[in-house]
This record gives C-alpha cells, structure tokens and sequence, in this order.
C-alpha cells in the first residue's frame, strides 16, 4: 500500500505494545487498512512492458478503467473520510501517537508525524499568533517577490521556512512557497530557478508557438515543465513533508474548470483539515508535489490543462491571483480561535495604465484583456485585507512596475529591470519591511510586540518633530 501504510502499521504496534489500554490493536489496524488505504493512491510504478505502444481500443479501455476506479476512489474516501471522526475520538488515537512522537527513534518519530498529518491533528503554533506568507502569481515576475524575502532573511537572520507557520501560493508564488518551505533551497538557488524557468521553459519559436496554440491551446511545451518539475520535486506526495519537523504548513491553488460554473478553487495542502472542520475550498493532501504545481501553474494560453483524476486543472490565478484571504482563512480552519500575529502578502509588481483616450469603440481584444484584468486583479484582496486587518499586522509588499512585463519574460535585461524594481520598492518603504521583521519572529511575545509598536511610533515622532 506504500511506504505510509508500512510505517503506520508499525505506529499501530508500537502503540498497541506501550498503550494496550488505551487503543485496541485491531481497531488502529483497521484504521490504517481502510482510512488510509483510501486517502493514499496506489503507485505504480511503470516497467519496461507498459511503455509498449497499444491501440486505439485498448487505450480507451484503459481510460474508461481508470476513471471508474477513480470515481470508486472518491466514493470510497468519502465514506471512510464520515468514519474518521468516530475511529479517532472512540479509540483516543491522537494522545497515544503524541506521547509516542517522544520517541528518540527518528524513523518513528516521522512516521508518527505523518500519520498525524494525515488525521488532521495541527501542531500549536511558535509564536502568540499565527503568521502567514502569501505569494502572487506573476511567471517570471516572481523575481519581484524574492527581493522582498531576500530583505526579511537579511533583517531577521533566518530562512524563510522559520519565519511562517502558514505558506500559501498560487502558480509562481506556489513554485516559492514549496521551494522554500518544503525543501528550503536558498534564495539564491531559487532566483536561478527562475531565470533556467526563462530560458528552458518559456523559448519557443513564434510559428511553433502558433501552431501549437491551435492544436491545444498552449503555445508552450507543457511536457519539457513536467519534466523539470519531476526531476526537482521527485515523486513525494504532500503529507509526507509532514516528516520533517521543520517543515511549515504549505498550499498551493489551481482553478478547477471541469466542474460547471462558477469555477472552484482547489487547495492542494500538506496537511489534512480535523474531522468535523470544513474548509470553504475544496483540497487534499495526497497529491504529487509536482503535480500540485503543475495544476497551479497550468495558465491558460501558456501551458495545456492538467487532468487530475476526474477534474482539468489551471492556473490557481485564473480565480484567485492574490491567494491572501483564502491563507487566512485556511489557517482559521487549522488554529481556531488563535489571532494573527503577521499576515505578509507578496505580489509580481503591478502596471498601471493610466493613458486616457477619447474614443467611443473598443476592440474585442480590448474587452477581453479588460475582463482578465479585472478577473485576476490582486488590488482588490489587498483593499478588502487593509480595511479588515489590523494596520501593524497585515503587509502588502507589490511595486509599482514601470512598464508591463508578462509572466514569460525572458529576456536577461528585462529581468534584471524586475529584481532592480523590487530592490527600489523596498528601500522607498523601510518602514513598512522594518515592522514586518520584527513581527515574523516567533519569540516575539505580547510585551515585546508592544515595545517594538511603541519605539517605532517614538522614532517616527522624533522624525515629525525634527522636520518642524
């Protein structure tokens, strides 16, 4: 059944060993048989026989298989998914595997965190309150995001996976968000990303490009982005990071579009929501890493829609450009009743055009870039945000671009104007970085937090004071 079901079957014994009066070995058992075994796909691995070519029949076979046993996957995960809460609550598996996360054998200590994952149990966080990344969509534009984080590594001395309990990202922004908080590449590795992702990935040849369009809707090889997302995230699935300790709660979000209207965001998490909580998203957690990218990054126009199971996948951005509300939200699921401590939201840069002109007819190329415009609109989230969340712990970081640069920007000059941008934006609000540093560090309690507020309103009165 894989890897997970060999490590919980020996959570089951160590428990049912050390705790025999709390948990019944046959029920533990049976939770691992039939709940997990239905959270969990099958991995197969493909051999050298499955590579041969089939007909045209036999593929359609195989197709019409594969969707019935997936609609049967479904139907049975949710049948079990109504069991969990009662299996849980009646056999007091949450403590057992708590005390038994004591162990000093790391295996089993990762092994017990992953099982806990998968039930739903969270962690308390660090700090007082819970603090929150959210990353834009915006292609190469992500190289503006990554100044932003480059200053608060240097402020705080610490990598970005330590300085958040929740990372939320959709496209770009989701492609950072598992970089940094699942695998914890520098920052230097990931601007290298970014700029491999402009060369290898978005270069085409223009009649290609068009042809390729016409024929399925992507004027990019989506099949060169698989591979290079399976060669850098391999074939781990979600809540298995949920082994490493260090490792924060991270999302990504793709737009489903084969479910009817209005389209459906969906949260691909490393961790499960507790039985009896509902998310306003749909989501799970056993899901390929590279998958999860691959539908959140599937923009339309750029690369095809990624099927999944029985859904079409793309771009998280599609609905949700600005994924800052639906990262609170999510964590209000997780750790209820527990206040924000910082909310950091990081956008691509953003263009405005603020050309006037007098005529009275506008182009259907016109119309439709205004309604993408507005429908992926990250301005809007941020207004909506600022008038709800306190002023000294929300923070929006997204420059004023000084000319529109598209997501598959790959021209090194152009690049370089971004990261440039994004250095500028940041020196023009100091203050703003200032207040968000000292804000991300867990230590921070309730005393301090007041100290800090109070000298930076002292500093800034000195400065008032000193300009009269």
């Amino acid at each position: 059944m894989s890897r997970l079901k060999n490590t919980l079957e020996s959570v089951s014994k160590a428990v049912c060993g050390t705790h025999n009066e709390l948990v019944s070995r046959n029920s533990v058992q049976a939770f691992v048989d039939s709940y997990i075994g239905g959270l969990v796909p099958k991995l197969r691995s493909d051999t050298k026989s499955a590579v041969q070519e089939k007909t045209k029949e036999q593929e359609q076979e195989d197709m019409l298989k594969d969707d019935k046993e997936a609609k049967c996957a479904e139907e049975k995960e949710k049948r079990l998914s109504l069991q969990r809460e009662k299996i849980i609550a009646k056999e007091n598996i949450i403590p057992c595997l708590l005390k038994l996360r004591q162990t000093k054998d790391e295996a089993l200590q990762a092994a017990v965190r992953e099982a806990l994952a998968v039930i739903g149990y969270t962690d308390p966080v660090k700090g007082w309150g819970i603090r929150i990344l959210s990353i834009d969509g915006g292609g190469t534009r992500g190289l503006v995001a990554l100044q932003t984080l480059r200053k608060l590594e240097e402020l705080t001395g610490k990598p970005i996976h330590q300085l958040f309990d929740y990372i939320c990202g959709v496209s770009t922004g989701a492609i950072l968000a598992f970089m940094l908080g699942l695998f914890h590449i520098s920052l230097d590795e990931c601007e290298d990303l970014y700029r491999k992702l402009g060369t290898d990935v978005f270069k085409q040849n223009v009649i290609v490009g068009t042809v390729k369009m016409g024929w399925n809707h992507a004027f990019y090889d989506s099949e060169i982005w698989e591979k290079m997302l399976k060669e850098r995230m391999g074939s781990d699935i979600m809540f298995e990071t949920a082994r490493n300790p260090k490792c924060p709660k991270v999302a990504a979000i793709s737009t489903i579009v084969s479910r009817g209207t209005p389209l459906k965001a969906f949260v691909f998490r490393n961790y499960n929501h507790f039985p009896g909580v509902k998310s306003h998203y749909l989501g799970g957690c056993h899901y390929k890493l590279w998958q999860a990218i691959r539908a959140s990054s599937a923009a339309p126009g750029y690369f095809q829609e990624y099927a999944l199971g029985n859904d079409l996948h793309q771009d998280g951005g599609l609905l949700i450009n600005n994924p800052t509300a639906l990262a609170v939200h999510e964590c209000s699921c997780l750790w209820p009743n527990v206040p924000l401590q910082c909310v950091v939201s990081l956008g691509t840069g953003r263009y405005e055009n603020n050309g006037k002109t007098n005529v009275t007819y506008t182009s259907l190329k016109a119309k439709l870039t205004n309604v993408i415009s507005s429908a992926t609109d990250t301005e809007e989230v941020h207004i909506m945000l600022d008038a709800l969340l306190p002023a000294d712990t929300y923070f929006r970081f997204n420059p004023l671009m000084k000319e529109d640069i598209p997501l598959d920007e790959n021209r090194k000059e152009k690049l370089n104007q971004l990261q440039t941008d994004g250095i500028r934006y940041l020196e023009r609000n100091g203050e703003k970085t200032f207040g968000c540093q000292s804000l991300t560090e867990a230590g921070v309690d309730l005393f301090t937090d007041s100290l800090v507020v109070l000298v930076s309103a002292t500093q800034l009165l000195f400065m008032t004071l000193k300009a009269m």
